[in-house]
């Protein structure tokens, strides 16, 4: 399977995934975001900030990675940010369509769903592993506690929020090296 799950409900709790999304809204409030798609896309790497939470993400994140690899490697960089979208902040899905390919460098990408109003089977992330225009696109997600890491050409988007209330994900690219 090109996605795999690591389940963190024992570590990550409401209060953390509820914590998050309140440091991600102050971060949107104060305008640290990007305007183009999709909207509300945080601009700083959450991973480098100071509160615990962060650290919490950030470990089970990148325990997850080694597990699908199957062993630890050297990790050349980490970003990871936010974003979130409502019904009225969704673009066009047909122009969200991307991947996250390091020029070359070997890459997995995460995604861990905060808060999910409209919890339905299409309301995750869209993968198309054979691109866009191929056959096999299917959704994964949302599940709560839960990284989900793939390998970070494979393209992908985000899942329909058909809800006022706003969807918050934490999104991670690492580089590494074999």
């Amino acid at each position: 399977m090109i996605v795999k799950a690591y389940d963190y409900s024992s570590l990550i709790t409401d209060a953390d995934e509820e914590h998050a999304c309140h440091i991600v809204k102050g971060i949107i409030d104060s305008g640290n975001y990007f305007t183009n798609s999709p909207p509300y896309q945080t601009k700083e790497n959450l991973f480098a900030r100071p509160e615990a939470v962060w650290l919490k993400y950030r470990m089970t994140f990148l325990t997850s990675a080694f597990l699908y690899l199957g062993k630890e490697h050297k990790v050349a960089n980490m970003q990871a940010w936010s974003f979130m979208t409502n019904k009225q902040s969704q673009p066009d899905r047909d122009k969200l369509w991307h991947h996250h390919n390091k020029h070359g460098m070997k890459g997995l990408s995460g995604i861990l769903y905060l808060h999910v109003p409209d919890i339905t089977t299409e309301s995750g992330t869209e993968l198309a592993p054979n691109g866009p225009e191929g056959l096999g696109k299917f959704y994964m997600g949302p599940n709560k506690h839960t990284w989900n890491i793939y390998p970070s050409e494979t393209w992908h988007r985000p899942g329909i929020n058909s809800s006022d209330d706003y969807r918050y994900i934490i999104a991670v690219d690492v580089g590494y090296y074999e």
